[in-house]
């Protein structure tokens, strides 16, 4: 990145604080900081449910999934779709709601301020786990693109995670502390733009990198990069659906991930204000929100156009060999020019924090109204509200922000949040359409779901180990192998190419490693790399013999004394 680059995203940055300025002149009520007066209308709303509804993980996951299987890796956002017509239908639930946060509505409902206090930490726990795998991308995301993964800070070198996600976090703190949701909307209309020009931006250039590589720029235009894409891919890449052997979207995930989104969606603590609750009219909050997720599902096509002309123009790339999330990164690097680079970062810092600061104004809210006004002070002001929704909000961020750099996995983290919102998902289903469901039927359902999603899961295998290798609990059906042929495409060669040169290349370090150990502690050379190279080519190396076993304890003792 050049010095322009670095100067849009500092001017990126300090816009975002400038809006959070502005807009804390009309903060002043719990209405105000936490739903904004209820003043926005369909355009601000659909914006917000855009940028709220998109965050950084998004196009790197998506790019990701059509990197491995197609076109068909697009279900994992597009599957909503299906799910976007009943928003017309919830969207005026929270808007007559007429609550701050999900947590009153169970708290009226069920009449048990302990199922809003419970609600409250299901909802911290939601917004944790959801910014961690927002702020885990990032990292991913800016390494390609600023060239390097580490930087150094004092002397110390640091993976650029460690010093992008910090930065990011304090500026998402900043304004909203300052503006409450006003400053969260009116910085999503900003991100709202940016996300589009991240969709779309790549697209053209990408294009014409196609044409310049392997076509002729003189004669040939834009319209023949798309027929250069399908000469350089698979015909496989371009299938909307797969079959469960060849793509990781069959039709039959495409059809469970459908229900289990329209099962959870409507529970997700933060849909009180972008499903509606913050719009100044029905109609508002209806059109706001499905028109900005039908943008959103529009901007996945990009991401999939993006990702399959990267694939097409990097397929012998070794960065796409060890990690397929860097994709993105990759070619906004070297597709933009000095500027675009820093602008395409700050795209996607900017869905990143559209995201995280309405799960930090949320569950600040769900801090001070489900366990503070209930169970400290009663009586506070509106005043002493607001100032404590501004000190506990800073918890989600700094939450997923550790289990951010703690765990890495995005896919791990997508995991969680697909099971994390079925907790509370049957009390809410049954209190809106059935009048004689129960406080104990809902602390009973809410239980039962800990336990099974939660509890159990994690509590047997550390109790009776042995229940992962018991015999009986592991009969299985026989295994279906099947064998897909085809004719290989340019870019399938390529990939093949640079697994090979990349295992190469990790087995000359391991031999380099392997020498310089012998040489520390007076041992024959050969034993380890050749034994990691057997493990991976059964024909290599077959002569050669580990060191005896005790000397490699002795070795193995002496690294890790030396490692203390």
């Amino acid at each position: 990145m050049t010095v322009w680059d670095y100067a849009a995203l500092v001017g990126y940055f300090l816009t975002m604080l400038g809006i959070g300025w502005w807009a804390r002149r009309r903060t002043h009520t719990q209405e105000d900081y936490f739903m904004g007066g209820r003043s926005f209308g369909a355009f601000v709303q659909t914006f917000a449910a855009l940028g709220i509804g998109t965050g950084s993980s998004g196009p790197v996951t998506t790019a990701h999934t059509t990197l491995l299987s197609g076109m068909s890796g697009l279900w994992g956002i597009v599957s909503w779709l299906f799910v976007t017509p009943c928003y017309w239908i919830t969207g005026v639930w929270y808007r007559r709601m007429r609550h701050l946060t999900l947590g009153d509505w169970f708290v009226e409902r069920y009449e048990s301020p302990a199922l809003g206090a419970a609600y409250a930490l299901f909802g911290l726990l939601f917004f944790m786990v959801f910014g961690s795998m927002m702020f885990s991308t990032v990292g991913r995301v800016a390494a390609p693109l600023v060239g390097t993964g580490t930087v150094s800070v004092a002397g110390q070198q640091f993976g650029i995670e460690y010093v992008l996600v910090p930065v990011t976090g304090a500026v998402v703190i900043g304004y909203v502390v300052l503006g409450g949701l006003r400053a969260v909307y009116w910085t999503d209309v900003a991100q709202g733009f940016g996300i589009l020009l991240l969709s779309i931006l790549l697209i053209p250039l990408g294009l014409r990198a196609l044409v310049g590589q392997f076509g002729d720029p003189q004669t040939q235009g834009l319209g023949d990069g798309f027929r250069i894409l399908h000469e350089q891919l698979p015909a496989t890449h371009f299938a909307l659906t797969g079959t469960a052997s060849s793509a990781e979207h069959p039709l039959y995930l495409v059809a469970a991930l459908v229900l289990v989104n329209l099962v959870g969606v409507v529970i997700q603590p933060h849909f009180i204000t972008l499903g509606g609750g913050s719009a100044k009219t029905e109609t508002g909050a209806r059109t706001g929100l499905v028109v900005g997720s039908i943008l959103k599902r529009l901007c996945a096509l990009g991401w999939t156009m993006t990702a399959l002309i990267g694939l097409a123009l990097y397929a012998d790339r070794s960065e796409l060999a060890t990690d397929p999330d860097q994709i993105w990164g990759l070619a906004s690097r070297e597709l933009l020019g000095p500027g675009l680079t820093g602008l395409m970062l700050a795209c996607l810092l900017g869905a990143l924090m559209s995201s995280v600061d309405t799960y930090m104004l949320v569950g600040s809210a769900l801090v001070v109204r489900n366990v503070y006004a209930p169970y400290v002070n009663p009586k506070a002001t509106e005043q002493q509200y607001v100032a404590l929704g501004r000190l506990t909000g800073a918890i989600v961020v700094v939450g997923s922000v550790v289990i951010s750099l703690c765990m890495m996995d995005v896919f791990k983290q997508l995991q969680l949040t697909w099971v994390v919102a079925m907790l509370f998902a049957a009390p809410f289903w049954v209190g809106i359409f059935w009048r004689r469901a129960t406080t104990a039927a809902a602390w009973s359902t809410v239980a039962c779901s800990a336990l099974l999603f939660f509890v159990i899961p994690w509590l047997t295998p550390r109790l009776w180990p042995d229940l992962r290798t018991y015999r009986s609990l592991t009969v299985a059906n026989d295994v279906l192998v099947t064998t897909t042929r085809r004719v290989a495409a340019p870019s399938d060669i390529k990939r093949r190419q640079a697994a090979m040169e990349l295992w190469e290349a990790t087995y000359q370090q391991l031999v380099e490693a392997d020498q310089n150990v012998g040489q520390a502690f007076g041992v024959p050379a050969g034993g380890w790399a050749v034994r990691g190279r057997a493990a991976a080519d059964p024909t290599a190396g077959l002569e050669q013999t580990l060191p005896p076993a005790d000397r490699l304890a002795e070795q193995s003792a002496a690294l890790q004394r030396l490692a203390h």
